[in-house]
Order: C-alpha cells, then sequence, then structure tokens
C-alpha cells in the first residue's frame, strides 16, 4: 500500500512539473500566435476540449476551435503517441462538432528549450480528421513532423 501512495504522489509531481514547464508555456505562447495570425477574433484559452475557442462577433458570430498538440518536446525527442493524437473522447467531440458545421483546427509545436515553434492551423474535415486520431492505425495517420 505504501509503494502504491509513493507512486501516486510522484505521478502527481510529475504532472504538477510537466504542466508548469511545458503544458501551461505552451498554451500561453500558443494564444498569442493565435491573436497575431488571426487579429480580428477574440482568443479564449479553455480548460478542457478544446484548448482554444476564437470568435468574431459581425453580421453573425463566427466560431473557430483550435486543439493545441505536442510534436517534439526536445531535439529529436517524441512524447508519446497518446499525447501527439486525438484522444478517443476527442475525437468523439470533434466529430460532433465537425457534424455541427464547426470550424475544428489542429495546432502542433515543437519545444527547443524555453522556445516554441507552432505549425499552421490544420483545418479538420469530416474526411481527415480520423488521420490527427490514436485510434487510427500508425500507418494511416499523418506525421505531424511533414506540418513544419
Amino acid at each position: 500500500m505504501q509503494d502504491m501512495r509513493e507512486k501516486d504522489k510522484q505521478a502527481s509531481k510529475n504532472g504538477k512539473k510537466a504542466h508548469r514547464e511545458t503544458i501551461g508555456p505552451s498554451h500561453d505562447k500558443c494564444e498569442d500566435v493565435l491573436r497575431h495570425k488571426f487579429p480580428t477574433y477574440h482568443v479564449t484559452s479553455t480548460k478542457g476540449l478544446p484548448d482554444f475557442v476564437l470568435f468574431k462577433i459581425a453580421k453573425f458570430i463566427e466560431l473557430m476551435l483550435i486543439e493545441l498538440k505536442p510534436c517534439r518536446l526536445g531535439k529529436n525527442q517524441r512524447p508519446s503517441s497518446e499525447r501527439m493524437y486525438l484522444s478517443l473522447t476527442q475525437e468523439i467531440t470533434i466529430l460532433f462538432l465537425l457534424k455541427c458545421g464547426a470550424y475544428v483546427g489542429i495546432v502542433y509545436y515543437i519545444k527547443a528549450g524555453k522556445k516554441f515553434r507552432y505549425s499552421n492551423v490544420v483545418k479538420l474535415t469530416l474526411k481527415n480528421y480520423k488521420s490527427y486520431c490514436f485510434s487510427t492505425p500508425w500507418e494511416k495517420r499523418t506525421d505531424p513532423d511533414t506540418l513544419f
């Protein structure tokens, strides 16, 4: 029982460290990048799915939903496939949003030291979203390295 508590404590520490060093900074910097790429939109970072909501109020409301995923975390260092691609929950939610006619996009980042490089926003459609899902066999998945 004691061993499990120590593992839980270590997992919690690792999660907090990842959020402090990678997840938090990548979201903050991506928010700034999206504000520069889409100056007429309001950019809001959200907790959960999707990572960013961009909206513009004109004659009607335009809405864009953007998901952020890691491509590389260091020189020749890849994150796990589960993190690089959409999870089953994300896949189901994004499929629902696409069927409702929403604009859904995905952005990948490369972390080198404390700097981040972001890909362009890739628009997901009913035809291409499966190639960004973890549930798809790896041969049929899109390699995020090709987006840079």
